[in-house]
This record gives structure tokens, sequence and C-alpha cells, in this order.
């Protein structure tokens, strides 16, 4: 693979990243339900539409306009895989050193919203009360600094997911034939 491409994806990532923090900076200062209900789908949103534009911006500047779909999905894995782990850095700064008590209101609202989703699911409430103490002891695992390193894989999951769909709308191949 091109290591240019792969500074490049490097960089947008930091770049995507920091924009994604600074969505979560603001949403925070709103307020504890603005950080909480609105910030996901703004950060989808934002960090998508980033990861196109400059995906494409770099294949017109550097790479000719062209980008096999290969490299498209290698760039913009890289890209989302540093996007998504600054923001868990700063989710994890949020919840143990800026608020540690917004880690009770996560919890709560994790569980009551699992909750209401496993009553449609489940009739059996002992079966539920065990998944919603599974789900607790999970939440409350995801804000220890060693989750980072724990659930890089499900990172680079959700990174490749999304660099397969983004790859599509990144990638452009050489014509087959040259027009004269």
């Amino acid at each position: 693979m091109n290591s240019e491409l792969n500074k490049k994806a490097l960089l947008h990532g930091a770049i995507i990243g920091s924009v994604g923090i600074a969505i979560s900076i603001i949403a925070y200062l709103i307020s504890d339900d603005a950080y909480f209900s609105w910030r996901s789908i703004t950060l989808m949103i934002v960090s998508f539409s980033l990861l196109i534009h400059l995906g494409r911006k770099e294949r017109k500047t550097n790479h000719e306009g062209f980008l096999s779909f290969a490299e498209a999905f290698w760039y913009c894995s890289i890209t989302m895989f540093i996007t998504i782990y600054c923001n868990e850095i700063f989710y994890i700064f949020v919840f143990n050193v800026l608020n540690p008590a917004l880690q009770d209101v996560f919890i709560a609202q994790s569980i009551e919203s699992t909750e209401q989703m496993l009553m449609i699911f489940e009739k059996d409430m002992s079966k539920i009360d065990e998944s919603i103490s599974e789900i607790e002891r999970q939440v409350r695992n995801s804000f220890k600094p060693f989750s980072l390193i724990a659930n890089s894989w499900q990172i680079l999951t959700q990174a490749m997911i999304v660099g397969l769909i983004g790859a599509l709308f990144i990638k452009k191949s050489k014509p087959l034939f040259e027009e004269d």
C-alpha cells in the first residue's frame, strides 16, 4: 500500500477525531442531555461527511484522481480507526476526570433504554434482570482506560465497516480504455 496515503489517513483521522472532540465539548457544555442525545448522531454524520470530503480531496490532489477500492478502503479504515480512538479517549477523559458523576447518569440511561428494548422481546423478568446486570457491568468497565485496549477489536471492526462504505464513495478506477 501507498505509505503517503497511510500518512494522510493518520492525519485525517486525527483531524476528524479533533472535530469530534470539539462537538463533544460543545454538547457537554450545553447540557448532560445534549451529550447523551444528539452528540452521537451528529458525530457520525460529521465524521462520515469529513471522511468522504477529505478522501476525495486526497484522491484528486495526490493520486491523479484515481484510487482503487482497496486503497480507498485502507485509507477509510485507518482514518476511522484513529477518529474513533480519539473520541474514545475523550469519552474516558470525560467520565473519569472531567465529570465522574456522569457515569451514573449514563448507566441509568443505558439500563432504562435496554430494559425497554428487552421487555419488547423477552417476557421472562429473570432473564431481563440477568441481562441488565450484565450490561451494567459492561458499561461500568467501558469507563476504564484499559477498555481502550480490550475493545480495540470492536473499534477496528467498526472502522472497517465504515471503511467499506466510505471506499464506495471515494474509489475511482482508471478508465480501461484511453480516449483518443
